[in-house]
């Protein structure tokens, strides 16, 4: 569009050319590159790449090689990355290997709910990455009510007492992979 409307002006307005309009023009979709790149490529001033590299060095078994899928979409739902890992491996167990219900049913928070995964009170997803999404849009609903650290979510999220100091060493885990 902005190429189209360049040419325009030099065909119909040779001779008077808004060079100021252009180079705003050309500053403007620079500026707007630069925050779109940022914002796609760094989280809190560190690399996406770099917390994806941290997180997969932590996701085995069935998470294994999700940091980027976790990540991205986290990042999109304006939720802490490190946060989200952390409550999917305190919850599945994906540390080591995955639980049954992340193995059979593809839940990676231990949600409840319907449809239920084999009859019981656990909610069944039919792909990981909608389990993912899942536990992601579940941790973005505390966020937006203004609880964002394991200490002010977990007793709302887990009856563990000792939820929110597993939760945060697996986010310290995490950060210093």
């Amino acid at each position: 569009m902005f190429k189209i409307l360049m040419i325009i002006l030099i065909i119909f307005n040779k001779t008077n050319i808004n060079y100021e309009f252009i180079d705003s023009q050309i500053n403007n979709s620079v500026s707007n590159f630069k925050i779109e790149y940022v914002r796609y490529n760094y989280y809190n001033g560190e690399k996406v790449e770099d917390i994806v590299d941290k997180l997969n060095s932590y996701l085995n078994s069935t998470l294994e090689g999700k940091g980027e899928y976790i990540t991205r979409y986290a990042i999109s739902q304006n939720v802490d990355p490190y946060l989200v890992t952390a409550v999917m491996l305190q919850e599945t167990g994906c540390y080591w290997t995955c639980s049954k219900l992340v193995r059979s049913c593809n839940n990676v928070g231990g949600n409840k709910g319907k449809p239920s995964c084999g009859g019981g009170s656990y909610r069944k997803f039919d792909t990981i990455e909608e389990g993912i999404e899942f536990a992601i849009d579940k941790l973005a609903r505390y966020y937006n009510s203004g609880l964002t650290t394991p200490e002010e979510i977990g007793p709302r999220y887990a009856s563990d007492p000792k939820w929110a100091q597993r939760v945060n060493n697996y986010i310290n885990k995490l950060k210093n992979a």
